[in-house]
């Protein structure tokens, strides 16, 4: 069944806040982007300064030596030095980070409630050690088999690398091909993107946005939230999904119901063209292994949010809701 659902007039000061957030989200996910662009090139530096002088090389070709071999050990002492001191510098980036979007969450339930309650500020304080503990953080520390711990440590990039050394001596391939070959791939080509951006694309690209989206659910199941908005505009290139929520309330009994959702079941804005071809077809791009609606929303990097909001306001903007 297709709902007919108005699309709200966003109240302003909340659209505020949500926009402030998203885009200090947007500048920290840049920001830590950056970082791994400077990390790769460092792991590079360090190969080519404690490998690469110490090889066995006749007329610019690779020996295969005792000693080339054993410098594959010393390849991974390289590169478990470089995970320790990686794990460090993002650790300190996303502590500060998280930290900041909690007060931005904090500033928006001031708003949507009033003065915020003792017990609602403890529970504040108690989700953020929660959703902490699932990305590896313990106060300002790293502890060790959590996600910012294994982020390195469970990449095969030091296996990679350790497979091209050892092709280059058994093949007696020329030191300058290997050093090419190091270079692009680990800090990549105007083709190819570098080892570290890749599984930064992979697993860390949504990892502010869906800390704020699980912060969030926590909170909203606390203190018994039932309805939102979903927000955060639409571009030329959004998808379909989100055009269809966009700037409207919904419950959480309708989010359960956006993993079996089709194009055909939205509503969507006047002169909106519907991008997929088959509309009666679940789209791609949701199909996150374990979706959660609340955390993953429209699939693999949205950058749409959940604003809960009261029961009042939201049955004022959709009446026809009733609560639980």
């Amino acid at each position: 069944m297709i709902l007919t659902i108005i699309r709200m007039k966003i109240p302003k000061r909340l659209k505020d806040l949500l926009d402030q957030k998203q885009a200090f989200i947007d500048s920290q996910r840049d920001q830590l982007s950056n970082t791994m662009v400077k990390l790769q090139s460092d792991l590079f530096s360090n190969i080519l300064s404690d490998i690469i002088p110490e090889l066995d090389v006749k007329d610019g070709l690779i020996l295969d030596t005792p000693k080339n071999y054993k410098l594959i050990s010393l390849l991974d002492k390289t590169y478990k030095d470089f995970n320790v001191s990686s794990t460090k510098i993002l650790a300190e980036q996303v502590v500060g980070t998280v930290s900041l979007i909690v007060d931005y969450n904090t500033k928006y339930y001031n708003s949507v409630l009033g003065v915020l309650s003792e017990r609602f500020t403890k529970i504040l304080a108690e989700t953020k050690n929660l959703i902490d503990l699932k990305i590896g953080l313990t106060g300002d520390k790293v502890f060790k088999g959590g996600w910012l711990d294994s982020y390195f440590t469970a990449s095969p990039v030091g296996t990679e690398l350790k497979q091209i050394v050892s092709q280059a001596v058994t093949s007696n391939m020329n030191k300058k091909e290997l050093i090419k070959i190091l270079k692009s791939k680990i800090t990549g080509t105007k083709d190819y993107t570098g080892t570290l951006e890749r599984q930064f694309n992979m697993y860390a690209y949504d990892l502010y946005q869906q800390y704020d989206a699980a912060y969030n659910l926590t909170i909203g199941n606390e203190f018994g939230f039932n309805y939102f908005i979903y927000l955060g505009g639409l571009i030329d290139d959004s998808r379909d999904f989100c055009a269809a929520h966009n700037g409207k309330v919904w419950s959480k009994e309708e989010a359960l119901t956006w993993k079996d959702w089709v194009p055909a079941d939205g509503e969507y804005p006047e002169g909106w063209k519907v991008k997929q071809k088959d509309q009666y077809s679940h789209p791609g791009y949701m199909d996150v292994p374990g979706y959660d609606p609340f955390i993953n929303r429209g699939g693999y990097h949205c950058r749409h949010k959940l604003g809960w909001i009261a029961d009042e306001l939201a049955l004022k903007r959709r009446p026809e809701l009733t609560k639980n």
